[in-house]
């Protein structure tokens, strides 16, 4: 429910992204004039935008809902993982399959650190389900290339880390890719209040009109 959350708040946000970013334009305008009058312009402008975004029940702060939760679960569980190796009667030793029966040792083939930065570099791929069918922009293009890169690098930083360890960020993993797929479906993202994803002709007016199906006022054209 978290990361719909979250996904739901980022596609209201891909929708209304022109005006936003004309807006921001605005008042970056307004303040490098250093005048009263621009002052004031920027001061319009960041109000509109507030504006806009209220109407539309945009809230920038949803979007990293599920990092802010998710992230220390995800280094409880890992360290929790890391701890249960060194304990007697788990049952981890025994708990593996294939290629890996132990669980408290590294995988001799390297083959599940592998697919784990696979995995991850499949995830950061794909995005957001809510930014999914936008174009991003260049800070948001540079942050996904350093991830890719830190997807191919933590093979080998990881790599004599316990299986079990890899078995955890695999399943994760796999049911955050299936959750994205899942949320680029129509009839889905319907379901949960997810507004369609954005096509070349949701650059035009009737792009307010796909937000305002789903809760919002159209959004108001950037003066």
């Amino acid at each position: 429910p978290l990361q719909v959350y979250q996904s739901r708040g980022a596609a209201r946000m891909t929708l209304i992204k022109p005006q936003l970013e004309a807006y921001s334009a605005r008042i970056k305008a307004g303040y490098s004039k250093k005048t009263g009058a621009g002052l004031d312009d920027a001061e319009v402008a960041r109000l509109e935008m507030q504006q806009l975004m209220d109407r539309n029940g945009v809230r920038p702060w949803s979007t990293m809902g599920s990092a802010l939760v998710g992230m220390p679960v995800w280094v409880s569980f890992f360290f929790a993982l890391r701890k249960m190796v060194y304990v007697d009667g788990v049952g981890l030793s025994e708990g593996g399959m294939l290629w890996f029966p132990d669980l408290t040792q590294h995988d001799p083939y390297y083959i599940l650190p592998v697919l784990s930065g696979l995995s991850l570099f499949g995830m950061v791929s794909l995005g957001d389900a809510g930014q999914a069918g936008a174009k991003p922009d260049a800070q948001q293009q540079m942050v996904k290339n350093v991830m890719r890169g830190a997807a191919v690098v933590i093979v080998p930083a990881t790599a004599w880390f316990e299986s079990g360890v890899f078995i955890y960020w695999l399943t994760a993993n796999a049911l955050a890719v299936t959750q994205t797929l899942a949320l680029r479906q129509p009839s889905i993202r319907s379901a949960v209040g997810m507004p369609p994803m954005p096509t070349a002709a949701s650059a035009s007016p009737s792009q307010s009109g796909m937000l305002s199906a789903f809760g919002g006022e159209p959004a108001a054209a950037a003066a």
